[in-house]
């Protein structure tokens, strides 16, 4: 179905264009930004798991989150969906890191006591 809404998007097929239904965009940006919030929580599991494995504690840096400002407020929603309110989630401010926006993504965990 992408394919095809893409295809009649196609410059090549300027005669042909057609003007898809408002559903079949919204369907496609949907699939679209599930795909990436996927692979997005994939990397903060991945990133987790990391933490987790070398027993850090306190205040940690999961992510740092550097997306178009559009696209922003989905990135932090899928962020704090994934953490349970334990883990303290919360969003740095805004930094300016290679000369784009930035936000660190931060989680606490549980002091370990194997100092």
């Amino acid at each position: 179905m992408e394919e095809a809404l893409l295809t009649n998007m196609d410059e090549n097929h300027e005669e042909n264009l057609a003007i898809p239904s408002w559903d079949s965009v919204n369907q496609l940006y949907e699939r679209r930004w599930l795909k990436e919030k996927e692979k997005f929580q994939t990397q903060l599991r991945h990133n987790f798991k990391g933490l987790v494995e070398r027993f850090a504690c306190g205040k940690q840096e999961i992510f740092v989150l550097c997306v178009p400002d559009r696209r922003e407020n989905q990135y932090k929603r899928a962020f704090l969906e994934l953490f349970e309110s334990g883990y303290a989630p919360h969003v740095g401010d805004i930094e300016r890191l290679a000369g784009k926006k930035a936000r660190r993504l931060y989680i606490t965990l549980p002091h370990n006591y194997a100092d």
